[in-house]
């Protein structure tokens, strides 16, 4: 038995807020789940343009769920090819679940032993939900206590990004950057250095499913891309290349005082769940909507976006900036040439859940000032 999906690639696919690369170089499951993306991006035209074959055995079952999904959704019915189930290992659940929780039901059956594995995944991934505010000497021990990134990874990552958002990730977010030193960048008049950047899902997805905000938790900056060559999603500067830590690892960066926490398991469910193509990039579209929470910012599928573009107020060039403070800080010449050794950790941290853009006061009392 085959899956024939009939659909159009169109020519703004490879425009899509994602990052992916050449549709032809990825593996099946890999095109299955850059479909996915487009189709939860509202990209994935029914239309006969492209036709693929994917044969069920040789996919994980959240990708044929997923398959069968969007073929349900194209021919208007609720029941298409049957999915062939296979044992399941952890991190298979973790993704059924994350899509049963997301969609509210699991559209198969499955063995008893496979079924209480999955709702073991659910039930992990509801106890990530509850949100805990953050105390001012949690958020103080992240920054002046944290771990000496000369012990991690032979000493390759030198500088620490940092994120703090609001839990209502529909408000601005705001970086404070430290330099190889461990020293706070700061401004000529010696006030801490920061930025402003949006982590929020275009379409208001949960950081456990593909498009989805980016998640909590600890990354890695990895140099930049190529080319600044897809200016009307990712905007004129290159982009930032985010990471997984590896499992196992992330404990490493953190200080003691975080590691009884939840909240920096979010990025590493999120890569259990093979998320993928995480940036830091700007934009080429501009947020006329002044009504917005985020306005100026543009939300994006899963990166961070950092302000871009002329606006009555201002022009902004922001993605040009955060380049340029990590290589200062890395103790790099900021040129083009040297994106290219952008090496990072990055903390994404959510403080609190008021309604309203983190601001440098907020830092401020946190003790980062």
């Amino acid at each position: 038995m085959k899956y024939i999906l009939l659909l159009i690639l169109c020519v703004s696919a490879y425009a899509n807020t994602q990052d992916y690369p050449s549709y032809s170089s990825l593996s099946n499951e890999e095109k299955v789940d850059y479909l996915w993306s487009l189709y939860l991006d509202l990209e994935l035209d029914p239309i006969l343009l492209h036709q693929e074959e994917f044969h069920p055995k040789d996919l994980s079952i959240s990708s044929q769920l997923r398959l069968k999904t969007m073929i349900n959704s194209f021919r208007g019915i609720k029941n298409a090819e049957e999915v062939y189930v296979k044992g399941l290992d952890w991190s298979e659940a973790l993704k059924l679940a994350s899509e049963w929780l997301y969609y509210g039901s699991l559209s198969i059956q499955l063995p008893a032993q496979e079924l209480a594995l999955v709702e073991k995944a659910k039930a992990y991934i509801e106890s990530l939900k509850v949100f805990r505010k953050k105390s001012v000497s949690e958020v103080k021990d992240l920054i002046f206590n944290g771990a000496n990134l000369g012990q991690y990874s032979q000493g390759e990552y030198e500088v620490k990004l940092f994120l703090f958002c609001r839990h209502d990730r529909r408000y601005s977010c705001r970086f404070v950057l430290k330099d190889r030193f461990d020293q706070l960048v700061r401004n000529k008049d010696g006030s801490v250095w920061s930025m402003p950047a949006l982590a929020h899902s275009s379409r208001e997805l949960p950081y456990y499913i593909t498009n989805g905000y980016t998640p909590s938790g600890v990354h890695s900056m990895d140099s930049v891309m190529p080319e600044a060559n897809r200016p009307r999603a990712f905007g004129q500067f290159r982009r930032v290349i985010l990471n997984w830590i590896p499992k196992g690892k992330t404990e490493e960066l953190l200080p003691n005082s975080a590691l009884d926490k939840k909240w920096w398991k979010e990025a590493s469910l999120a890569r259990n769940n093979k998320r993928k193509y995480l940036r830091i990039h700007g934009t080429g579209k501009l947020n006329t909507d002044r009504s917005t929470t985020f306005y100026p910012h543009v939300p994006t599928a899963g990166c961070i976006s950092t302000r871009e573009g002329k606006y009555p107020q201002a022009t902004y060039t922001d993605q040009r900036i955060i380049l340029s403070k990590i290589m200062k800080a890395q103790n790099l010449l900021p040129s083009y040439n040297n994106e290219t050794e952008i090496k990072g950790i990055l903390y994404v941290i959510e403080l609190d859940n008021l309604k309203q853009p983190v601001t440098q006061k907020t830092l401020a009392k946190y003790g980062i000032k």
